[in-house]
């Protein structure tokens, strides 16, 4: 997936980012991330039920005021407490957009920032950092080749889901770009019996006119 992001923080310029998504597995059994996963779901849940009754639109900063100390007192690291009630908030705003009635959360899925893990993609290997102060490491199971390149692009968020067929890793990649300084105009006239196109430097003056035929009177014309 491709997505073109204009400006996605301020003084910051156009991007690419682009996900890469395989398959993950543990290493040394995957008991404590699956802890980790079951409790995060549990705590986006406990924020969905407080804040599905209220008529105001929270703000991250109410958010962050009403359940940061109890997020953070369950063994959740800083950033991940954000990303739980940003996530909760998502689930809340979706459902009341569609007239649907309080969600119940069933996925194993969790959002961690470039803080709470380390990628490498020499060995494919991710180190995530859960709660308590634990890790969990996985061994990405995709060709080396799909992960190249991406070497020198920025990663800055990943998901981690778990359903029937196992652990599936989503990593978010960005790259800036420079955008393209124009050095022409191109005008384009469509008729009836054919489309002109006329190139112009910056300053109005022509450099080209072509014109092309097109059966387009006959088309709009023609008796079946």
């Amino acid at each position: 997936m491709v997505i073109w992001v204009s400006c996605p923080v301020r003084g910051e310029g156009p991007a690419v980012v682009e996900t890469l998504r395989v398959r993950a597995l543990p290493e040394g059994g995957g008991d404590e991330l699956l802890e980790f996963l079951r409790l995060y779901r549990d705590a986006a849940q406990v924020i969905v039920d407080r804040t599905w009754g209220t008529s105001d639109r929270l703000s991250i900063k109410t958010l962050h005021k009403m359940f940061y100390k109890d997020l953070v007192s369950m063994g959740f690291r800083a950033h991940h407490a954000k990303e739980i009630y940003v996530y909760a908030k998502s689930i809340v705003k979706s459902a009341r957009s569609n007239g649907g009635r309080r969600p119940t959360l069933r996925r194993l899925t969790a959002r961690l920032d470039k803080y709470d893990y380390r990628l490498d993609l020499d060995d494919m290997t991710l180190t995530l950092r859960l709660h308590r102060g634990r890790e969990a490491r996985l061994r990405l199971i995709a060709p080396k080749e799909r992960a190249e390149k991406f070497r020198g692009w920025e990663n800055y968020e990943l998901a981690v889901r778990h359903d029937g067929s196992g652990l599936w890793v989503t990593v978010y990649f960005r790259r800036d770009v420079k955008p393209a300084e124009p050095r022409t105009i191109t005008s384009v006239d469509l008729n009836f019996d054919n489309i002109t196109l006329a190139v112009f430097t910056l300053n109005g003056k022509l450099i080209r006119l072509k014109r092309l035929r097109t059966p387009l009177r006959k088309a709009l014309t023609h008796r079946i």
